[in-house]
Formats: C-alpha cells, sequence, structure tokens
C-alpha cells in the first residue's frame, strides 16, 4: 500500500513538472491516427505519436511516418518524419505536416477534377504558460526542390475564435460535383494567427477580450545532408500581451511552406523532428549598476556571466540596481546582504520547481566592497549616544564614565566589538571589526565632572530662567531639549516647559502637545529624557538619571519625609479608545498630572519604573494633581524599601502632564515652590511607658509629676523624620530633661531643630486608705471634694499634702 502511494505521489510530481512542457521525445508507445474530417471519419490512417496528430488524409496517403534513431539493443528513440506526396487520383500535391492541434483538409471533386480544396490545423493543447521559445532537433531533405522552406509554426491564445460553415470533407462526385460537409470551425490556425482567410469558410467571430499572446513562423531553407541539427526559435509576445493569461498552445512542423501557396509544395522533400521543447529563460538581458555616489559602473554584462565586482561600498540611498529578465514568465527576486556585502538576483524560469526543476534558476552576484560595521547602539550607563540622522563617532560627556555599564548593539552579526577605557584621559574607545571590511572605532571623552550632594532639589522654586526669547529653567531641571536616545533629533516637536507668574514669583508651565503621529506628554525632570521610540507608550521612552552628564542627574544627601508642591492643572482632551481596547474593556485615564520623587542608589534609574531596577529603589513619593483652577498645596509622603542609607544615591524628580505616556493633549500642569520635608519633631513622648498628657508635637514644653524616683530615665520619645537624628539630656539637678531633634537637613538647615523639655515634679505616695483613716484625716479630690470613705487609687490633697494613694 505505501508503495502505490509512493507512486502515486510521483506521478502527480511528474505531471506537475510536465504542465510547462508538451511531448516532444516521441519515444512513448505510438497510437493510430484517424484523420478528422467534418462527417465524423472512423478508418485509420497510419500512426502518430501521443499528443500529436498527422496530417494524413484518408483518401490521398500518409504524409507521417516514425522514424527510429536509436541502434538495434539501445532504449527507443524516435522521431516524426514528414513528407510532402502526391496524390496521383486526384493529381494534387499534399503538404506533410503535424500537430498538437487538429489537422484538416477538405476538397469537392467532380470525375478528376478538383475545386476548393484547403486545409490546416484548427484548436491546440490547452496551456497555460508564457515559453520563451521552442527547441527542436531536426533532418532536412529538400532534394526535391531546393527552393522551398520547411515552416515551423507556434502560437499561444486565450479566448475563442469560431468560423461559419468551414467545409472539412473530402466530397467525392463522378459526373458532378461533390458536396463538402460544412461546419463551425473552432480556433482555426489563421483566424488566431490573424491572417486573411481563405475562399472556404464564412464568417469569423471571437469571444470579448479573446487574445493572440505570442507567436512564431520560422522557416528552415537548407539541406541538413543527413545530418541532425539542433534549432532553437524565439516567441514573439504581441505588445502588452506579456503578463496576459494563455489558455492554448498549438504547434505545426510542416515540410512544406505551412501557408503557402499548393503550386509550391514538393513531393518528396521531408523534414524529420525530434526532442521538441519549450524553452522558458531563466536568465538577464540586461543588468546595470552604481557605486556609493550613484555614478555607472561598467559591468561588461553577459547573460551567462554570474559574478560581477564593483570597487565600492553599496549605499541603500544612492546606489542602485537596474536589470530586465530575459524571460518573459520568469520571475526576479532581488536583495543585497550587509552581511556580506553582496546585491543578489535570482532569476527562476516559469518552469522552475525547486524538487523536480531546480536547474532552471540563475543566480547574479554583484560583489560589493563590505561596509564597514557600524554601531546602530551605544549606551554608556543608560545614555544612548547614537541617534537616528547623526553619523558622529566621536562624543564627549560631561560626567563620569561607567564602563561596566556599556551596552552596544552592532549592524552586523559578524562583526565583533572590543572597547577599552583609557582612564588618564577618560576616553572611552569602542572598535567594531569585520573581516573582509575596515573598523569603525567610536570615541566618548568624559570631563568627569560631578555635583555636590544636596538635600534640596536646585531651582525648585522655578526662579531662574536664562534671559533670551525661549527662556529654559536655568538650572536643576530638564525636558525634551536636553534629551537622549535613538529619537533625540525629533525633540524640538516636542512641547517645552513654560514660564509663568507662579504661586510667588515665577512658576513652570507644563503642556502636551498633538505630533500628529502621537500625543506628547509635558516632562519635566531632574534627569534626561531617553526618546527611544515615536509611540510614547514604549517601554525605551523614559526619563532617567544620567550620571554621564552633570546636568543630568541629582546627587542627593538626605532622607527626606515628604514633599509639598503648588499646583493647579487644566485637563485637556483623552485620546479616543480603539474599538480593540473597547471591546477589552479598557476605560480611558483619568486626566491628571503627576509629580513624582524617587530616591536610588547608584543607577541609572528610569521614571517609569522597572522591576528588574527594584534593589536600586530606596524611596519614593508622588502626588496627583487633578482639575484644580487655583494654586493648590499637595503634599507626597516617601515611603521607604530600605532603612539604610547607600553611600552614593541620587534623587529623579519627574512632572508629568499625565502619568499615562500619550493618552491626552492640551493638558496643562502649572508647578511652583517643590520643597523637600525634614521633619525635626517628636511623634511621642512618654513617661514609663504613658504618651505625656497633652503632648502635641508642636509643644516643646512640658511639666509632669511623679512619685518616681527615676522617672527623668524613663521618659521616652518616637521620633517623626524617618531621617532625623535625636539627643536627650538629663538635668538631676533641676529634675528636667531636654530632648533635641534634628531634622535629617540639619548640616545645611540650622532651623531644622526642635528641643523639648520635661520637668518632672516629685510627688509622695502611700500605700492606701482606709474607711477608718479617712473618717479621721482630712482626705480631698484635686477638685476639693471630701472623701468620706476609702478612696480610690490616684491623687489626693491628705492633710493639706498632695499625695499618690495607691
Amino acid at each position: 500500500m505505501k508503495k502505490n502511494y509512493a507512486l502515486v505521489l510521483l506521478s502527480v510530481a511528474a505531471l506537475t513538472a510536465n504542465a510547462q512542457q508538451i511531448n516532444g521525445d516521441f519515444d512513448s508507445e505510438w497510437e493510430k491516427c484517424i484523420p478528422w474530417d467534418s462527417k465524423g471519419n472512423t478508418v485509420e490512417k497510419g500512426v502518430q505519436p501521443q499528443g500529436w496528430h498527422m496530417a494524413n488524409v484518408v483518401m490521398a496517403g500518409e504524409v507521417g511516418e516514425k522514424v527510429t534513431r536509436s541502434a538495434e539493443g539501445e532504449p527507443a528513440n524516435y522521431a516524426v518524419k514528414i513528407k510532402n506526396i502526391y496524390n496521383s487520383l486526384a493529381k494534387q500535391n499534399i503538404p506533410g505536416y503535424f500537430t498538437l492541434g487538429t489537422p484538416w483538409a477538405t476538397a469537392e471533386t467532380k470525375g478528376t477534377a478538383v475545386q476548393n480544396s484547403d486545409g490546416g490545423v484548427f484548436g491546440g493543447k490547452q496551456f497555460s504558460f508564457h515559453p520563451d521559445a521552442i527547441s527542436f532537433d531536426y533532418q532536412r531533405d529538400n532534394a526535391n526542390g531546393a527552393d522551398e522552406q520547411a515552416t515551423v509554426v507556434a502560437y499561444l491564445w486565450n479566448g475563442t475564435w469560431t468560423q461559419k460553415d468551414v467545409p472539412g470533407n473530402t466530397a467525392v462526385g463522378l459526373f458532378s460535383w461533390g458536396t463538402a460537409t460544412k461546419v463551425d470551425m473552432v480556433n482555426r490556425d489563421r483566424n488566431v494567427l490573424g491572417i486573411p482567410k481563405t475562399l472556404t469558410g464564412g464568417d469569423v467571430t471571437k469571444t470579448d477580450g479573446a487574445t493572440l499572446v505570442a507567436s512564431l513562423e520560422h522557416p528552415i531553407m537548407e539541406s541538413t545532408n543527413g545530418e541532425w541539427k539542433t534549432d532553437t526559435i524565439s516567441f514573439v509576445y504581441q505588445k502588452g500581451c506579456e503578463e496576459a493569461g494563455v489558455e492554448n498552445i498549438n504547434v505545426i512542423f510542416s515540410a512544406t511552406n505551412y501557408f503557402g501557396a499548393p503550386g509550391d509544395i514538393k513531393p518528396g522533400n521531408s523534414l524529420t523532428v525530434d526532442n521538441v521543447k519549450l524553452v522558458y529563460y531563466h536568465a538577464l538581458s540586461s543588468l546595470k549598476a552604481t557605486d556609493n555616489y550613484g555614478f555607472d559602473v561598467d559591468l561588461d554584462f553577459d547573460p551567462e556571466t554570474y559574478n560581477y565586482t564593483v570597487n565600492s561600498t553599496f549605499d541603500e540611498d544612492w546606489t542602485k540596481v537596474g536589470y530586465t529578465k530575459k524571460g518573459v514568465g520568469a520571475t526576479a527576486d532581488a536583495a543585497y546582504d550587509s552581511t556580506t556585502g553582496q546585491y543578489v538576483i535570482t532569476v527562476k524560469g516559469e518552469d522552475y520547481d525547486e524538487e523536480t526543476n531546480p536547474e532552471a534558476k540563475s543566480v547574479y552576484t554583484i560583489q560589493y566592497q563590505k561596509a564597514a560595521p557600524t554601531l546602530t547602539s551605544l549606551s554608556v550607563a543608560g545614555h544612548e549616544f547614537i541617534t537616528v540622522g547623526n553619523t558622529s563617532t566621536a562624543f564627549t560627556a560631561t560626567g563620569k564614565c561607567y564602563v561596566d555599564e556599556v551596552s552596544y548593539v552592532a549592524s552586523s552579526e559578524n562583526a565583533t566589538v572590543e572597547k577599552t577605557y583609557d582612564e588618564a584621559e577618560k576616553k572611552l574607545t569602542v572598535t567594531v571589526s569585520e573581516t573582509g571590511c575596515s573598523s569603525t572605532v567610536y570615541t566618548i571623552t568624559f570631563e568627569g565632572k560631578s555635583k555636590d550632594a544636596a538635600y534640596q532639589i536646585p531651582n525648585a522654586d522655578f526662579e531662574n530662567w536664562t534671559d533670551d526669547e525661549s527662556a529654559k529653567l536655568a538650572e536643576g531641571w530638564n525636558s525634551f531639549d536636553t534629551a537622549a536616545g535613538l529619537f533625540a533629533s525629533f525633540a524640538s516637536m516636542s512641547p517645552m516647559p513654560q514660564q509663568i507668574d507662579g504661586y510667588s514669583g515665577n512658576g513652570v508651565r507644563l503642556v502636551s502637545k498633538d505630533l500628529w503621529v502621537a500625543y506628547a506628554n509635558g516632562n519635566l525632570t531632574t534627569g534626561h529624557i531617553n526618546m527611544g521610540n515615536t509611540n510614547p507608550a514604549d517601554a525605551s521612552n523614559y526619563n532617567f538619571t544620567d550620571r554621564t552628564d552633570v546636568n543630568g542627574n541629582m546627587p542627593f544627601a538626605g532622607r527626606p519625609d515628604a514633599f509639598e508642591v503648588y499646583a493647579r492643572f487644566t485637563p485637556g482632551t483623552a485620546k479616543a479608545l480603539t474599538d480593540a481596547e473597547k471591546e477589552e474593556g479598557k476605560e480611558e485615564p483619568a486626566l491628571q498630572g503627576r509629580v513624582q520623587l524617587i530616591i536610588h542608589k547608584d543607577a541609572a534609574y528610569h521614571d517609569p519604573e522597572l522591576a528588574e531596577m527594584a534593589a536600586d529603589k530606596v524611596a519614593s513619593a508622588s502626588v496627583l494633581i487633578p482639575a484644580t483652577a487655583e494654586w493648590t498645596k499637595f503634599t507626597g509622603e516617601f515611603n521607604y524599601a530600605t532603612d539604610a542609607t547607600p553611600e552614593v544615591q541620587y534623587l529623579l524628580a519627574s512632572a508629568t502632564t499625565n502619568p499615562v505616556p500619550g493618552a491626552s493633549k492640551d493638558d496643562q500642569l502649572d508647578l511652583d515652590e517643590l520643597h523637600l520635608i525634614y521633619y525635626s519633631t517628636l511623634k511621642d513622648l512618654q513617661i514609663d511607658g504613658k504618651t505625656i498628657e497633652g503632648f502635641d508635637p508642636a509643644k516643646t514644653e512640658y511639666t509632669v509629676e511623679s512619685e518616681l524616683t527615676d522617672a527623668l530615665d524613663k521618659i521616652t520619645f518616637e521620633k517623626k523624620g524617618v531621617g532625623a537624628r535625636v539627643e536627650k539630656d538629663v538635668d538631676q539637678t533641676s529634675n528636667v530633661c531636654t530632648i533635641t531633634v534634628y531634622g535629617n537637613d540639619y548640616d545645611v538647615n540650622a532651623a531644622s531643630k526642635t528641643v523639648y523639655t520635661v520637668k518632672v515634679k516629685s510627688v509622695a505616695s502611700i500605700n492606701s486608705i482606709s474607711a477608718d483613716d479617712a473618717a479621721n484625716r482630712k482626705v480631698y479630690t484635686l477638685g476639693g471634694v471630701r472623701i468620706s470613705g476609702k478612696p480610690a487609687a490616684g491623687v489626693y490633697i491628705v492633710d493639706g499634702k498632695k499625695m499618690t494613694v495607691k
């Protein structure tokens, strides 16, 4: 069963492969020839190869025969021999020809007289391809008339031609003229080829769009003197028909001038044919190329030369390669491979099949000099130095180099990249190399500048602006004008911060903008903006602490507890949800501004934050700012991720018109007086584990009474500031405890200090007073009410003295 299935598959593959060909080797079993006529002839007349028809005439004779070319004992190798013959009865010369279509002949006789003789071929073989030529082996014998030509005719067409009333048989009459039977003939050769019709037959009509796509008519004049010759004749495609559909093909081999006069036929002249093949070219007929400046290069093109060299690199914008395929139905695919420097054109004939005919393919290669490999990305500590449209290879940076945080992407996967850092010169060198081409060297020179760590953001009151037409914040802050990243060159299109009258003095305004391709948020940061993609929501768009630029980072010394900022917000228009987003149940984001502060370790920290950078986070605080017409103070509390204070830390502050990137346009966020808060007060003050009565963080002086002899030592407290420090001092002589709270920023702000004093007054105590004792002693509450029975535990006036009853 499996074997039979395999045979079926092979047969299908063979049929597919042969669909573009005709049976032209004539070696398979021949079949009986039953010449067609309009009266339905069934009489056999000789034999013919499969798929072909001999122009044998029942009443005249055989014009074709099978010829053996192979020697005895060799595999069968047959050819078709056609010969012009003489019909002695009708005293007519009969042309010898065979065809894929249907031969026909007609004549009317009266005795030995003949009238209305005609013939030819109609129809053909169903076919849908676009061959470029036909090739065949042949022998020509014109010993009976050297001036007679043999003929090869072939044509391709679509649609149908119909001729009315064509006589299609030999009608014999002895004493009167025979009358031939007429038929409507479909796709008669003359009609398809556009040759004027003969006297026989009526009007010709054709279907809409019927088209002669291509044809050839080739004479064979000379005798081959018994030798076999091979010839290849090209089809001539009608103008504009190169891509027209093909439905049929017909091929005719004739021992005479096929469309010539009957009187020119030379009986005995013959044409023998073998190995008829349709040819599908898979070559180029022209090939031109330019260098990297667009100038023409002399390739000395030859269709059978497949490899060329151009002493130039290939430039995507300037280098042009033009070519013309030779095969009408051929396909040509071209591509430049930057890894090899090769421009490759692959031409496949219409008869190409990867399994059955893989040879029907030609590959032309133009070898250009390989372009020096480059970097498509060069990032140091998160700062991208390669931008669109900038071909520079030498860069400078005001900050520091972080050799362990260098990343890059080479233009070629075969390139090798080597990096070195010269500490003395503060220069990073990145060399990109690849075998067979020159190297590209990139350098970044670092100035090594840095700022002192601060407790407050410089210019956080937004007072300092540059004194020019396009006023910019003079220090502390950055926006799109200092952006880094692949698309930083487009930063000028983005909305810039504006100077306004603030809550106090100057303030800053951020606006969102419709850039046509996307909505751009207003953005302000102590770091730098990275513009990595035209889609605002892409992860390559973010604010980050840029330690390679002294103005792109803020070294930070404090552990603040909160920040406050004055703000007002006017919402714009939200971006409409797509149908897909609506189907997903997505809701339009709220229109609100945001200010966010992130304290982090020595890293190129991002906002929006990345999960993989969580270990570098120290603390963060943020406020959301809804629609607010008047200046309003907003306060954000810091949440700390770690109790430890890093040796080196930075503050990344960011303000935006919408925390959702690209979500809205025409928003307006105004900011002023952003201030970091360092608490320098107590959160709780206790004595012997109990909060001192009347404690308030803002109240600094307390007097308490206690019977404890160690009351001063039992005064405890809880500080409010996460980074605050507290000092406690006890004066036993005056019975006063002094507690000094220093805010975390005290080193730069002497006012960040609060001093609390607690004066302790000693109170005598007794264990208890019985009812009898109470009757004999004067026991009063502190409010002056006398106690007649046994008093409960508490403080009383006993015999004029304040005492504690336990």
